[in-house]
């Protein structure tokens, strides 16, 4: 049966009757502003705000502000080594060895990370709770891949052809963009063996292109954050008594 216009013309009008006549307040414009809670903020500004967020903002300042440990030199990130690479991915693959427990009972040979994968660097003297957060603010998580040699050499000439990244467990020397030499774990590169690199789980899945991760032997994923395994081998040292060294010692060459 087909409806007349009539009926639409008439529910029209009951709509248009109900919404012209209802006395609700409506919402006609949003304005917003954005309130800088830092060091610099004062009680006036937007002082119901400041009221509501200041006890978690010192809450949390208190944490951040904690001392974990002490360098020795700033740590700096950049290519193709750096203080800061060679310190991270020393911290990650140490923590990460520490926790990893093998079915094989092989440890962990390399860590590799990215360089931009860095957001930040490392002070002189105190370093903070909140100065890891800086270098290190994603969620990422340690992964484990087993792979095979062939793949292993696709990954060294990766980075070499690419003017380096953060890693460890190696020594690279080359000839231009071409490895004139390659040892893992003080023993020379041998294509016919299995290698096991620590990465992050975003690099792990192919992040800033490093393909040569696609299809590995195997995959382990370790409850374990990135960040975490930087504050635990900071506090590690700390611990000992040991202040943080960490200068370029050579592991990449290019001649």
């Amino acid at each position: 049966m087909r409806t007349t216009p009539i009926i639409y013309i008439a529910s029209f009008c009951l709509i248009l009757a109900t919404v012209c006549c209802s006395t609700a307040p409506k919402i006609i414009k949003v304005e917003t502003t954005m309130v800088v809670l830092n060091s610099n903020s004062t009680p006036n500004a937007d002082s119901a705000l400041i009221k509501t967020v200041q006890p978690f903002k010192l809450k949390m300042d208190s944490i951040m502000n904690e001392v974990i440990g002490f360098s020795e030199h700033e740590l700096l990130k950049g290519l193709p080594e750096s203080s800061l690479g060679d310190f991270v991915s020393d911290a990650v693959l140490k923590k990460t060895n520490d926790k990893y427990i093998p079915t094989d009972k092989s440890v962990a040979d390399i860590c590799l990370l990215n360089n931009g994968g860095l957001r930040n660097q490392l002070p002189k003297g105190a370093i903070t709770l909140g100065n890891v957060f800086e270098l290190m603010p994603f969620e990422n998580t340690v992964v484990v891949l087993t792979l095979s040699g062939e793949k292993t050499k696709l990954l060294f000439e990766s980075l070499v052809e690419n003017n380096g990244a953060p890693f460890s467990g190696a020594i690279i020397k080359t000839k231009g963009k071409k490895i004139t030499e390659l040892k893992i774990g003080g023993q020379d590169f041998d294509i016919n063996k299995t290698y096991k690199i620590v990465t992050s789980d975003y690099l792990a899945a192919g992040g800033d292109k490093y393909l040569f991760f696609n299809a590995p032997l195997k995959i382990e994923t370790l409850n374990y954050k990135l960040r975490d395994a930087i504050i635990d081998y900071i506090k590690d040292e700390t611990a000992k008594g040991n202040t943080i060294k960490a200068q370029t010692d050579g592991r990449i060459k290019y001649q």
